[in-house]
């Protein structure tokens, strides 16, 4: 089953590891998931908030450059990537996100999904195609392109 903005969240809840249920051929392409959910989220999700998560899940990532995409996280990695979660819970307490997208990274971040640094690379990936798609969605699907 192909991966859409209307079934990610059963999908994730599914078991394995993000590498194993999310391939970059089901959300990288123009019309795929990041860009559908980049749509929904256009006028929802603000692009300080976007932008917010994923410069942290960089900061995150860059910390792994060299290293094999099998290695697992060490128990400070995991740490710092749990306390996103309640980050996220602050932003949707204060509807500077939406639920959706709370939800998703929510399923995103759990110890279930995030097993090894490849996992977490999947995660930077997706929020990289999603940030994309939304510059994408505000800028010229929004009808401000010059």
């Amino acid at each position: 089953m192909a991966l859409t903005k209307d079934n990610i969240l059963d999908e994730l809840k599914k078991q394995g590891t993000l590498t194993a249920l999310l391939s970059v051929e089901e959300f990288a392409e123009q019309d795929k998931l990041a860009d559908q959910l980049a749509a929904e989220f256009r006028t929802s999700l603000k692009p300080t908030q976007l932008r917010k998560i994923f410069h942290a899940i960089k900061a995150i990532e860059r910390r792994f450059k060299g290293e094999d995409d099998s290695k697992r996280f060490d128990p400070q990695d995991k740490v710092e990537v749990r306390l996103l979660v309640p980050e996220l819970a602050y932003a949707r307490g204060r509807d500077l996100i939406p639920q959706k997208f709370y939800e998703l990274m929510r399923q995103c971040l759990s110890e279930q999904k995030l097993q090894s640094l490849g996992d977490f690379r999947r995660l930077a990936q997706l929020l990289t195609a999603l940030l994309a798609y939304h510059k994408y969605h505000d800028k010229v699907k929004g009808g401000r392109e010059q």
